[in-house]
Protein backbone atom coordinates (compact mmCIF):
# COMPACT_ATOMS: atom_id res chain seq x y z
CA UNK A 1 0.00 0.00 0.00
CA UNK A 2 2.92 2.32 0.73
CA UNK A 3 3.51 3.77 -2.73
CA UNK A 4 -0.18 4.52 -3.29
CA UNK A 5 -1.06 5.88 0.15
CA UNK A 6 -0.35 8.72 2.54
CA UNK A 7 -1.43 10.23 5.85
CA UNK A 8 -1.20 14.01 6.21
CA UNK A 9 -2.14 16.30 9.08
CA UNK A 10 -3.44 19.84 8.67
CA UNK A 11 -4.04 22.45 11.36
CA UNK A 12 -7.09 24.68 11.13
CA UNK A 13 -8.12 27.76 13.10
CA UNK A 14 -11.90 28.02 13.13
CA UNK A 15 -14.12 26.15 15.58
CA UNK A 16 -15.60 22.95 14.16
CA UNK A 17 -19.17 22.03 15.08
CA UNK A 18 -19.96 18.52 13.87
CA UNK A 19 -23.69 19.18 14.20
CA UNK A 20 -23.78 22.29 12.00
CA UNK A 21 -20.60 22.98 10.07
CA UNK A 22 -19.54 19.71 8.41
CA UNK A 23 -20.25 20.54 4.79
CA UNK A 24 -19.08 24.15 4.94
CA UNK A 25 -15.94 23.06 6.76
CA UNK A 26 -15.14 20.49 4.06
CA UNK A 27 -15.75 22.95 1.24
CA UNK A 28 -13.49 25.55 2.80
CA UNK A 29 -10.87 22.91 3.62
CA UNK A 30 -10.58 21.38 0.15
CA UNK A 31 -10.60 24.79 -1.53
CA UNK A 32 -7.86 26.21 0.68
CA UNK A 33 -4.71 26.92 -1.35
CA UNK A 34 -2.22 25.12 0.90
CA UNK A 35 -4.46 22.07 1.26
CA UNK A 36 -4.83 21.79 -2.51
CA UNK A 37 -1.05 21.76 -2.89
CA UNK A 38 -0.70 18.89 -0.43
CA UNK A 39 -3.84 16.87 -1.19
CA UNK A 40 -2.82 14.62 -4.09
CA UNK A 41 -4.86 11.93 -5.84
CA UNK A 42 -3.89 9.01 -8.04
CA UNK A 43 -4.77 9.95 -11.61
CA UNK A 44 -3.63 6.74 -13.28
CA UNK A 45 -1.26 3.84 -12.64
CA UNK A 46 1.54 5.61 -10.77
CA UNK A 47 0.95 9.35 -11.14
CA UNK A 48 -0.13 11.80 -8.46
CA UNK A 49 -1.98 14.98 -9.35
CA UNK A 50 -3.71 17.93 -7.66
CA UNK A 51 -7.44 18.57 -7.82
CA UNK A 52 -8.38 20.29 -11.07
CA UNK A 53 -11.48 22.26 -10.19
CA UNK A 54 -12.84 24.34 -7.33
CA UNK A 55 -15.03 22.30 -5.02
CA UNK A 56 -18.69 23.39 -5.07
CA UNK A 57 -20.22 20.23 -3.67
CA UNK A 58 -19.03 17.33 -1.59
CA UNK A 59 -20.40 13.86 -0.90
CA UNK A 60 -19.29 12.29 2.35
CA UNK A 61 -20.29 9.70 4.93
CA UNK A 62 -19.85 9.92 8.68
CA UNK A 63 -18.11 6.79 9.98
CA UNK A 64 -18.68 5.31 13.45
CA UNK A 65 -15.59 5.36 15.66
CA UNK A 66 -16.20 3.93 19.12
CA UNK A 67 -13.51 1.27 19.66
CA UNK A 68 -10.55 2.02 21.93
CA UNK A 69 -8.94 -1.41 22.31
CA UNK A 70 -7.66 -4.18 20.07
CA UNK A 71 -9.68 -6.61 22.19
CA UNK A 72 -12.31 -5.93 19.53
CA UNK A 73 -10.49 -8.55 17.43
CA UNK A 74 -10.27 -11.26 20.12
CA UNK A 75 -13.17 -13.08 18.42
CA UNK A 76 -10.74 -14.04 15.64
CA UNK A 77 -9.04 -16.35 18.15
CA UNK A 78 -12.34 -17.61 19.55
CA UNK A 79 -13.55 -18.54 16.04
CA UNK A 80 -10.36 -20.42 15.22
CA UNK A 81 -9.28 -18.02 12.48
CA UNK A 82 -6.10 -17.24 14.41
CA UNK A 83 -4.17 -19.82 16.43
CA UNK A 84 -4.13 -18.52 20.00
CA UNK A 85 -0.74 -19.98 20.93
CA UNK A 86 1.27 -18.73 17.94
CA UNK A 87 -0.85 -15.97 16.45
CA UNK A 88 -0.64 -17.72 13.09
CA UNK A 89 -3.42 -17.10 10.58
CA UNK A 90 -5.11 -20.42 9.75
CA UNK A 91 -4.59 -21.49 6.15
CA UNK A 92 -7.35 -22.89 3.97
CA UNK A 93 -7.68 -24.60 0.62
CA UNK A 94 -7.00 -22.05 -2.13
CA UNK A 95 -10.06 -20.48 -3.71
CA UNK A 96 -10.46 -17.62 -6.17
CA UNK A 97 -12.73 -14.63 -5.81
CA UNK A 98 -13.78 -13.99 -9.40
CA UNK A 99 -17.09 -12.12 -9.37
CA UNK A 100 -16.84 -8.81 -11.28
CA UNK A 101 -13.03 -8.93 -11.26
CA UNK A 102 -10.95 -9.38 -14.42
CA UNK A 103 -8.00 -10.74 -12.43
CA UNK A 104 -9.21 -13.32 -9.85
CA UNK A 105 -8.02 -12.84 -6.28
CA UNK A 106 -6.47 -15.83 -4.58
CA UNK A 107 -7.66 -16.52 -1.03
CA UNK A 108 -5.55 -18.93 0.98
CA UNK A 109 -6.47 -18.25 4.62
CA UNK A 110 -9.48 -17.98 6.88
CA UNK A 111 -8.90 -14.30 7.60
CA UNK A 112 -9.30 -13.18 3.99
CA UNK A 113 -12.32 -15.47 3.65
CA UNK A 114 -13.92 -13.69 6.60
CA UNK A 115 -13.14 -10.29 5.07
CA UNK A 116 -14.20 -10.97 1.48
CA UNK A 117 -16.64 -13.85 1.20
CA UNK A 118 -20.18 -13.11 2.37
CA UNK A 119 -21.12 -16.77 2.84
CA UNK A 120 -17.97 -17.60 4.80
CA UNK A 121 -18.95 -19.59 7.93
CA UNK A 122 -17.26 -16.95 10.08
CA UNK A 123 -18.46 -13.83 8.26
CA UNK A 124 -21.10 -13.02 10.88
CA UNK A 125 -18.75 -12.98 13.87
CA UNK A 126 -18.52 -9.28 12.98
CA UNK A 127 -21.92 -7.66 12.61
CA UNK A 128 -22.73 -5.02 10.00
CA UNK A 129 -22.23 -2.41 12.72
CA UNK A 130 -18.85 -3.91 13.64
CA UNK A 131 -17.70 -3.87 10.02
CA UNK A 132 -18.70 -0.24 9.68
CA UNK A 133 -16.49 0.81 12.61
CA UNK A 134 -13.44 2.80 11.53
CA UNK A 135 -11.04 0.39 13.22
CA UNK A 136 -12.47 -2.54 11.25
CA UNK A 137 -12.22 -0.57 7.99
CA UNK A 138 -8.53 0.11 8.68
CA UNK A 139 -7.94 -3.54 9.57
CA UNK A 140 -9.61 -4.77 6.39
CA UNK A 141 -7.66 -2.33 4.22
CA UNK A 142 -4.34 -3.43 5.75
CA UNK A 143 -5.15 -7.12 5.33
CA UNK A 144 -6.21 -6.69 1.70
CA UNK A 145 -3.14 -4.59 0.97
CA UNK A 146 -2.24 -2.62 -2.11
CA UNK A 147 -2.06 -3.32 -5.80
CA UNK A 148 0.41 -6.20 -5.35
CA UNK A 149 -0.25 -7.80 -1.96
CA UNK A 150 2.22 -9.71 0.19
CA UNK A 151 0.29 -11.63 2.82
CA UNK A 152 1.47 -12.01 6.41
CA UNK A 153 1.43 -15.30 8.27
CA UNK A 154 1.04 -13.80 11.76
CA UNK A 155 -1.84 -11.59 12.88
CA UNK A 156 0.49 -9.43 15.00
CA UNK A 157 1.97 -7.94 11.81
CA UNK A 158 -1.42 -6.55 10.81
CA UNK A 159 -2.34 -5.46 14.35
CA UNK A 160 0.91 -3.51 14.80
CA UNK A 161 0.25 -1.49 11.65
CA UNK A 162 -3.40 -1.05 12.59
CA UNK A 163 -2.45 0.32 16.01
CA UNK A 164 -0.02 2.83 14.52
CA UNK A 165 -2.46 4.12 11.89
CA UNK A 166 -5.31 4.34 14.40
CA UNK A 167 -3.18 6.34 16.83
CA UNK A 168 -2.09 8.68 14.03
CA UNK A 169 -5.66 9.36 12.96
CA UNK A 170 -7.69 9.24 16.18
CA UNK A 171 -7.36 11.36 19.33
CA UNK A 172 -8.58 10.13 22.72
CA UNK A 173 -8.90 11.50 26.21
CA UNK A 174 -9.37 9.78 29.56
CA UNK A 175 -12.56 10.05 31.56
CA UNK A 176 -11.32 11.32 34.92
CA UNK A 177 -14.03 9.51 36.87
CA UNK A 178 -13.94 6.07 35.23
CA UNK A 179 -10.47 6.06 33.70
CA UNK A 180 -11.97 4.90 30.38
CA UNK A 181 -10.68 6.26 27.10
CA UNK A 182 -13.07 8.43 25.11
CA UNK A 183 -12.63 9.12 21.40
CA UNK A 184 -12.83 12.84 20.66
CA UNK A 185 -12.24 12.66 16.89
CA UNK A 186 -14.88 12.61 14.17
CA UNK A 187 -14.37 10.36 11.13
CA UNK A 188 -15.63 10.89 7.59
CA UNK A 189 -15.26 9.06 4.32
CA UNK A 190 -14.90 11.51 1.44
CA UNK A 191 -16.72 10.03 -1.55
CA UNK A 192 -16.86 12.77 -4.15
CA UNK A 193 -15.53 16.30 -4.62
CA UNK A 194 -17.61 18.03 -7.32
CA UNK A 195 -16.26 17.05 -10.76
CA UNK A 196 -12.82 16.10 -9.50
CA UNK A 197 -11.84 12.47 -9.77
CA UNK A 198 -10.65 11.15 -6.41
CA UNK A 199 -9.48 7.77 -7.73
CA UNK A 200 -7.99 6.44 -10.96
CA UNK A 201 -10.44 5.01 -13.48
CA UNK A 202 -10.14 1.24 -13.33
CA UNK A 203 -11.41 -1.25 -15.85
CA UNK A 204 -10.40 -4.23 -13.74
CA UNK A 205 -12.50 -3.82 -10.59
CA UNK A 206 -16.25 -3.49 -10.21
CA UNK A 207 -16.57 -5.59 -7.07
CA UNK A 208 -17.28 -3.14 -4.23
CA UNK A 209 -15.87 -5.57 -1.68
CA UNK A 210 -12.44 -5.14 -3.27
CA UNK A 211 -12.80 -1.58 -4.47
CA UNK A 212 -13.18 -0.55 -0.82
CA UNK A 213 -9.40 -0.19 -0.81
CA UNK A 214 -9.72 2.95 -2.90
CA UNK A 215 -10.62 5.44 -0.19
CA UNK A 216 -10.18 8.87 1.32
CA UNK A 217 -10.82 9.22 5.05
CA UNK A 218 -10.76 12.44 7.01
CA UNK A 219 -10.57 12.61 10.80
CA UNK A 220 -11.10 15.81 12.75
CA UNK A 221 -9.89 16.51 16.27
CA UNK A 222 -11.91 19.58 17.38
CA UNK A 223 -9.84 20.04 20.54
CA UNK A 224 -6.37 20.25 18.95
CA UNK A 225 -7.92 21.49 15.67
CA UNK A 226 -6.27 18.83 13.56
CA UNK A 227 -7.65 17.54 10.28
CA UNK A 228 -6.05 14.29 9.13
CA UNK A 229 -6.31 12.75 5.68
CA UNK A 230 -5.67 9.07 4.94
CA UNK A 231 -5.77 8.37 1.22
CA UNK A 232 -5.14 5.20 -0.75
CA UNK A 233 -5.87 4.29 -4.36
CA UNK A 234 -4.58 1.89 -6.99
CA UNK A 235 -5.40 1.47 -10.66
CA UNK A 236 -5.77 -2.28 -10.29
CA UNK A 237 -5.32 -4.98 -7.66
CA UNK A 238 -3.28 -8.03 -8.57
CA UNK A 239 -3.52 -9.89 -5.28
Amino acid sequence: MKRHSYIKRFIYEEYFDSEKDEKNFFLEFFNEENVRKEFKVQSDQNNWSELNEKIHNIVYEKIPCNITTLNFFDRLYDAGIIRRESGAIVKTSPIYLEENISTPILITDELRKLLLIFDSPHYNIFSIEDRNEFIFRIFKSICLGGDVCQFEDLIIEYLNVLKKIYKDLISVQKNEETGDLIIKSFVYKIINLSNNSLFPPSTTITNDNINCNNFCYMTIDPVNRWANIWYHAAYEYLC
